[in-house]
């Protein structure tokens, strides 16, 4: 590959780099405020290559038309784990400044344990690194079960113990069993919808109508799940999670929280109509719109937990976001290419 070819990557890595660099800066005038906005914007970011990642097992477990259209971007996105793995240092390095009970170390029990400094890095170091493992095993075995359907299983109750840690345990009182798989529907849906943008955007001819009612299926899933996570707690008065929502529930974060269930929930109920659903112009702009509300659901997640400097937090969330979104499209512009050279390390009877 010459120069040229290779000068988008460049452009766009040096640009991620640098974005990521003044992301990093905004710590100098607020640690605590930088770091957690780097965390939503890292989080947010960790859904591509995650949903992808579990997309993938799920292609290989129910086979049909949809790995045909979404395959090769699902592959693609899974080459961006190490990124993620890359990007989550600032957490590990920095959560004095983002986790109160890493602060304080007021905990007792088994909780103490749990959310102690050094078992917190090595959870997130293990299951990264497992992730991006399993991952390269997903492409090279390209149409191979068995690894997928245990991947699968794995993967879901690591994922959940990610959750937990990176976005739970912010509130360190705070419980809720459902946790895990609500963020994970988020993800896969924010992960969808990048890979529906990604596949049309590529301007060869495809099945929208497919496309849409997948959006479909993944929108209700989360709202589900969301909404009993909601229900539950309120329903339970259980004093915690009812203090966590109010944190969320008032002044700006209110208008947050409808603008959430806003662009969510108008794609589903346009996505209903069949002539908004298989048209190519209609699919892209609503995956941008869900892609907005998942933006806002990372800031609606995490900024609350601070006590001051919010806006500071905002702006290290929206240019850590910005920075990590051009690293992600370095990596996705050579996808081709570093695809190529995996799948030409197969063992030969894996290619047959």
């Amino acid at each position: 590959m010459n120069r040229i070819e290779t000068l988008p990557t460049r452009m766009l890595a040096v640009a991620g780099v640098v974005l990521c660099c003044v992301a990093g800066a905004t710590a100098l005038l607020s640690p605590s405020a930088a770091l957690t906005g780097w965390l939503a914007g890292f989080a947010f970011a960790s859904a591509l290559p995650l949903g992808a990642l579990c997309l993938a097992m799920m292609m290989r477990i129910i086979p049909g038309a949809w790995h045909d259209e979404l395959g090769s971007v699902t592959k693609a996105s899974i080459l961006l784990l190490p990124l993620v793995l890359a990007a989550s240092l600032p957490v590990l390095i920095g959560q004095n400044w983002i986790y109160e009970w890493a602060r304080r170390g007021s905990l007792e029990g088994v909780k103490a344990v749990y959310l102690s400094p050094a078992f917190f890095d090595l959870r997130t170091v293990i299951i990264l690194a497992g992730a991006c493992l399993l991952g390269w095993r997903i492409i090279q075995a390209d149409r191979s079960i068995p690894p997928a359907a245990v991947g699968l299983i794995v993967f879901v109750v690591a994922h959940g113990l990610l959750a937990v840690d990176w976005l739970m345990s912010l509130d360190a009182q705070f419980h809720s069993s459902g946790f895990g798989l609500y963020i994970l529907s988020g993800q896969m849906l924010a992960a969808l919808a990048m890979l529906i943008l990604l596949r049309l955007a590529s301007g060869v001819p495809a099945r929208t109508g497919l496309l849409g009612a997948l959006l479909i299926t993944a929108i209700l899933l989360w709202a589900y799940l969301a909404f009993m996570q909601y229900f539950i707690i309120w329903s339970g008065n259980l004093t915690q999670g009812v203090v966590w929502f109010q944190e969320r529930g008032t002044g700006p974060w209110a208008v947050i929280e409808m603008l959430i269930a806003g662009f969510n929930l108008l794609p589903l109920f346009l996505l209903f109509f069949p002539p908004i659903r298989c048209s190519r112009t209609w699919v892209l702009t609503l995956s941008i719109v869900i892609l907005a509300g998942r933006s806002l659901e990372y800031a609606w997640l995490t900024l609350p937990t601070l006590s001051g400097n919010i806006a500071l937090g905002v702006v290290a969330y929206l240019v850590s976001l910005l920075g990590l979104a051009f690293l992600s499209l370095a990596v996705l512009w050579r996808a081709p290419t570093l695809l190529a050279k995996l799948q030409s390390c197969r063992p030969m009877e894996a290619r047959q």
